[in-house]
């Protein structure tokens, strides 16, 4: 049985349902990647995921070991490029066709062969976005609902 395990997620995009994909997968150990147009946009979506933590903790919601290793596991990236050894990457970005698919060209390109492509997209065709890669029947579709940190839901 092939082994189906992440260790290292990409997430491309630190809006809302980007930070809080990167939020729960952290959360779970798994080290992540953090993405966005530039670093300077990763690094604030790093540090909101951070006060957002923080706010748990000060609730008593969350212990405070779990809200540093998960800001722990969160690392921001300029490019995708940066994306070489990740096992699985998970576009979360503005709802346009053509930039989903410029988008996929980037991550096909910069991922292992191995890897999955996946997307949070709710309207775009997930087949038109496979599509613009080399690896169509390796990406899929993850619809998350907001806030992830909350809604358990997610449809594959």
């Amino acid at each position: 049985m092939q082994d189906t395990s992440v260790s290292e997620l990409g997430v491309l995009g630190a809006g809302q349902m980007g930070r809080g994909i990167a939020q729960v997968a952290a959360q779970a150990g798994v080290r992540v990647l953090l993405c966005d147009i530039d670093r300077a946009i990763a690094d604030a979506g790093r540090a909101k995921i951070k006060a957002s933590l923080d706010g748990l903790v000060g609730k008593g919601k969350i212990a405070a070991e779990l809200a540093s290793r998960t800001i722990e596991n969160i690392v921001p990236v300029a490019s995708v490029s940066e994306f070489g050894r990740v096992d699985f990457a998970i576009e979360a970005a503005t709802e346009n066709l053509e930039l989903k698919r410029k988008l996929f060209m980037g991550l096909d390109a910069a991922l292992p062969a191995e890897a999955t492509l996946a997307t949070n997209t709710s309207s775009i065709s997930i087949t038109l976005l496979a599509a613009a890669t080399k690896r169509p029947t390796a990406v899929i579709g993850m619809h998350f609902m907001n806030p992830v940190p909350i809604m358990k839901l997610i449809e594959v």
